[in-house]
């Protein structure tokens, strides 16, 4: 596979002025791709879908609560008159009309005097509509002769007094006040009785508050735009605050703390990014000892992101803002795979030896990592899909643009001596796995988070990310004070395909909250519930009018109206309009019929789009209420429940497991990749293991320092498991490396994993500087991860490679194999592997690189090998020149155990390997490149033709003391060693066995 990379790197090295034209035009195609990329700002695209999560998601699409603008007016102290109340409220409507007219949409809290007339008129041309049952009982009272007569008396003085001119037209039309039952019920609208009309502005009943109601243009998520509008709002306020000394102006609404947060986040980042970045680039500088260092890090992870944003531009078309904002978060795991190639370009220098040492690593960390993040398509949620595919392409163009263009833009120094170790390489060079009480500290460490990881808990309240300044929350807490509520004020929707459907869910709503508060259950609420009904509703109302006037009830009616009217001086047809509205064929109106009544302000309570509407009840609980209103309502179709901590458990609630799940998911699937690479259990399972004991400590720590998840941070935990996978992934090939080779090779990857973990406490953990509650909480729990990763890698792997293979090595054992737990290897041999001693000598071989080469060598030479060891007698010498990587001679070695044998091998990688060789322990094999340790040897086998340079050494040690030379490559020319007086004993299966003449 490094072979791959290694001709590419020469191809551009031969070439370097295509390769820079074709790194500036992926770059520049990449960047005008990625540019035409739609992104979705929409956050609830995070939460994970479902059909009751999908309803929900859309109610909150259709309501927006937060939306509005509530604007206090207040008097400073009781003296102060109602009347400069009123006169603030015109002037500040007066300058937001003139100043603000693109920004709001509508002023509510005034009323003019038309208006009344307008509600009245459209309550009494639809009568019906607003009467219930209790008011037929109330009219059925009215109706008898003398509350006729009381009612007309009263009707007289009211026509007598000041107040006649007003009133006139309202007697002539509803003698009775029929009407004023069905006004009733717009009184429904408002929760609870605190407010007055007063010079037509809705105003406390004690006076010293009066409220507006602005609905702006621009939903809360504009944070740019309504940064301009809020701060002109808060000029007009600051202004009329100055000219009425003695009222008090303030501004509350959603957009208030959608601000604050973007200007904190905006604030925090800016902060913490240049803290990470100085640090950064000081630290890469000083490190390496370049000031282009940065640049080369950096440039795959930008790469490899641009290809990611061009995948989905073209499979897709859109991401999410915040996948994208999390996945730039993790690029930072991205790094590693240049500061590894990086470091141990820096440590060898040698281009060859850097792809065969960082090649696997840095395309197995890539690819484990990958797939990690495409479990992330498992979790029905639009913007961790994203998050996942992101991550995924990102990961793997990232790991093949370090391996291509790092060691390309790293410029050797001139000298390449051994540069001056820094702190980093001395800090790496000490071998924490072989100090006992941090093994001791890690086992307990893991026995302690065993004990305490189940404890940690998932907070679904999602306002506690949210950043919330004192200016904002006293604002809030003045409006709850005017408005009276001690108790938590929530809301219910109904909800339906089209609005008929939605208004008859809302009625069977509206009859159950009168039943609730009744009982006491609640305080109050606000429903449209009796003013705008569905059409089945609205009919069956009517039909309950005309029984109701069954039965010559009008007639009579009529009659005592004119005979006792008449008393009062009113003529016959004085009460006309009265008697026509009881003849009058009432029918169903239209919801438009409803809001061409403007001051009804339906459209707080109703929105209706093509395949979907909704009506929102807002419900006022007593202090202190802990009524459950999910399972109070779930009798009732089509209805949600909008409590922020009822929307926090449905959407998060379950989070906590599905991430589990997704942890679950994600080990499986990487053990597989591990598996495809290693091509061995016990590797994979010894790679895998430090993620699980870093998972169980990180979480220990996490519930006893009572800190909790929360919809970023376990997010975020898939970048520790992405970052603690690297940390293993390294720790095993560069242990594999030391019991391949027998050198130290551990340095180089401890050192590439320190600047790693730096960079990453550096770019993270800066966010612990951050004000903002999300930014916090996401430092925090990345730093405990990255920290207890780096730890389990450096002292618990390091110590379990150390314990089961070098140290075993040592004592001249194979390595440590699962099945041995199982079954007694010394038992249960076959009678094959007794004879070829197959099992004892690739075990010298297993868990190393060349172990499938040296499997299928064993399995096509073993017979010549037996063959060859029937030459040989007991206790004599063997030399055996171009050993290659040993097989023959530990073979041979465990044939004849009495026989010395010396290894003869000038090929440094093949000669490592068999010096390492667990059986190179044995007291009487050896391997050497000294072509003078095969002297006086009895028996010469020349396993293969290498050079010419030792020939002459070969030929005087075989004439002074061989009496048998075996030669195994049929190539090989052996007429001069006739020449010393020997002959050819035996010729067959390509074994030349050539014995001295006595």
């Amino acid at each position: 596979m490094y072979n791959f990379f290694l001709k590419i790197h020469y191809f551009f090295k031969r070439k370097k002025i295509a390769g820079f034209s074709l790194l500036v035009v992926l770059a520049a195609v990449l960047v005008f791709f990625a540019s035409k990329i739609k992104l979705e700002e929409d956050i609830t695209q995070l939460i994970p879908s479902g059909e009751s999560n999908n309803v929900l998601r859309r109610v909150l699409d259709e309501t927006q609560f937060s939306d509005k603008i509530i604007v206090t007016i207040s008097a400073s102290s009781e003296e102060t008159h109602p009347d400069r109340l009123t006169r603030y409220a015109e002037e500040f409507i007066d300058s937001i009309n003139a100043e603000l007219p693109q920004y709001i949409e509508e002023i509510e809290g005034e009323l003019p005097e038309e208006g009344v007339l307008e509600v009245y008129d459209f309550v009494y041309d639809h009568l019906p509509l607003f009467l219930n049952s209790e008011d037929y009982q109330e009219i059925g009272s009215r109706i008898t002769e003398d509350s006729i007569g009381w009612y007309l008396r009263k009707d007289y003085r009211n026509l007598i007094s000041p107040t006649g001119l007003v009133t006139k037209e309202f007697i002539f039309k509803d003698p009775l006040s029929v009407t004023n039952l069905g006004l009733n019920k717009l009184r429904e609208l408002q929760v609870g009785n605190e407010y007055e009309l007063y010079n037509n502005f809705l105003l406390t009943k004690d006076r010293q508050h009066l409220l507006l109601f602005l609905s702006p243009t621009l939903p809360a998520s504009e944070t740019s735009r309504n940064k301009i509008f809020i701060n002109k709002l808060k000029e007009i306020q600051s202004s009329l605050d100055k000219k009425y000394e003695e009222v008090e102006g303030d501004i509350f609404g959603g957009v208030l703390y959608s601000l604050a947060n973007a200007n904190r986040i905006k604030a925090d980042i800016w902060i913490t990014v240049s803290i990470a970045v100085a640090l950064l680039l000081l630290l890469l500088i000083f490190f390496y000892r370049r000031i282009t260092a940065p640049i080369i890090i950096f440039l795959p992870s930008m790469l490899g992101a641009l290809v990611a944003v061009v995948f989905l531009y073209f499979f897709k078309g859109t991401i999410s803002t915040v996948s994208l904002g999390i996945g730039a978060l993790l690029l930072g795991i991205s790094l590693d795979y240049a500061l590894h190639t990086l470091t141990h370009y820096r440590n060898n220098k040698n281009i060859s030896q850097l792809y065969k040492d960082v090649t696997r690593p840095v395309l197995m960390s890539s690819l484990t990592t990958s797939v990690a993040f495409l479990c992330l398509l498992f979790v029905d949620s639009q913007a961790l899909h994203d998050l996942g595919i992101f991550g995924a392409i990102s990961f793997v163009a990232t790991s093949i643009f370090a391996l291509i263009f790092v060691p390309l833009l790293y410029k050797l120094p001139v000298s390449l001596d051994k540069e001056k170790p820094r702190l980093l390489d001395w800090i790496a060079s000490v071998d924490l796995h072989k100090k006992t009480g941090l093994v001791i500290t890690t086992v307990f460490l893991f026995l302690f988070g065993l004990l305490f990881f189940t404890g940690v808990d998932f907070n679904s309240e999602l306002s506690r990310l949210s950043y919330e300044p004192d200016e904002v929350q006293n604002a809030e807490g003045k409006i709850l004070e005017i408005a009276g509520r001690s108790g938590e004020t929530i809301f219910l929707v109904s909800y339906g395909s089209n609005v008929d459907e939605a208004l008859l869910h809302n009625y069977n709503l509206y009859s159950r909250l009168q039943e609730m508060q009744e009982e006491g259950k609640i305080e109050n609420f606000s429903s449209i519930g009796g003013v705008v009904l569905s059409t089945n509703t609205q009919t069956a109302k009517i039909s309950n009018w005309d029984e109701f006037w069954n039965g010559g009830k009008k007639e009579q009616l009529k009659q005592d109206l004119i005979e006792q009217s008449e008393d009062f001086g009113f003529k016959e047809e004085s009460f006309n309009t009265f008697y026509r509205q009881l003849e009058k064929d009432f029918n169903p109106i239209l919801l438009d019929d409803y809001r061409n009544t403007a001051n009804l302000y339906l459209n707080d309570f109703i929105s209706v789009s093509p395949d979907f509407a909704t009506v929102t009840t807002t419900v006022n609980l007593p202090e202190g209420s802990s009524l459950n209103f999910s399972e109070e309502l779930e009798d009732i179709e089509g209805i949600v429940v909008v409590d922020k901590n009822e929307i926090s458990q449905a959407f998060l609630g379950n989070l906590k497991n599905e991430f589990n799940q997704l942890i679950g998911i994600s080990i499986f699937a990487v053990f597989l990749v591990l598996l495809l690479f290693y091509k061995n259990l016990e590797l994979s399972i010894l790679t895998i293991l430090p993620v699980a004991i870093t998972w169980v400590i990180s979480l220990g720590i996490m519930s006893v320092l009572g800190i909790e998840f929360n919809i970023l941070n376990i997010i975020i935990s898939t970048f520790i498991f992405g970052l603690g996978l690297d940390y293993s992934i390294f720790i095993t090939n560069g242990a594999l490396k030391e019991y391949e080779e027998g050198r130290p090779a551990l340095k180089t990857y401890r050192t590439s994993i320190l600047i790693s973990v730096l960079t990453t406490l550096m770019g993270i953990g800066a966010l612990v500087f951050a004000k903002h509650p999300a930014l916090r909480s996401v430092s925090v729990v990345s730093a405990i991860g990255v920290l207890t990763a780096v730890f389990v890698a450096f002292v618990f792997q390091a110590f379990i490679f150390d314990f089961l293979f070098h140290r075993r090595a040592k004592k001249g054992l194979a390595p440590f194999r699962l099945r041995n737990l199982v079954s007694n290897p010394e038992k249960k041999v076959s009678f094959k592997n007794q004879l070829y001693f197959k099992k004892l000598v690739l075990d010298n071989y297993r868990f190393k690189s060349v172990y499938g080469l040296m499997r299928k060598t064993f399995s096509e030479e073993r017979e010549r090998f037996l063959r060859i060891s029937g030459f040989i007698e007991d206790k004599e010498n063997l030399a055996i020149y171009n050993s290659g990587y040993g097989m023959l001679a530990i073979y041979l070695s465990y044939k004849h155990p009495e026989n010395r044998i010396t290894g003869f091998e000038t090929e440094e990688s093949k000669l490592r390997i068999s010096k390492n060789a667990f059986r190179n322990g044995h007291e009487l094999l050896s391997f050497t490149d000294e072509i003078s340790a095969l002297k006086d040897a009895q028996i010469y086998i020349i396993e293969r033709y290498a050079t010419d340079i030792f020939e002459k050494e070969l030929k005087e040690m075989i004439s002074k003391s061989a009496r048998k030379v075996i030669i195994l490559d049929p190539e090989y020319s052996y007429r001069w060693i006739l020449d010393l007086n020997f002959e050819i004993t035996y010729r067959q299966n390509n074994i030349i066995e050539l014995s001295k003449l006595s």
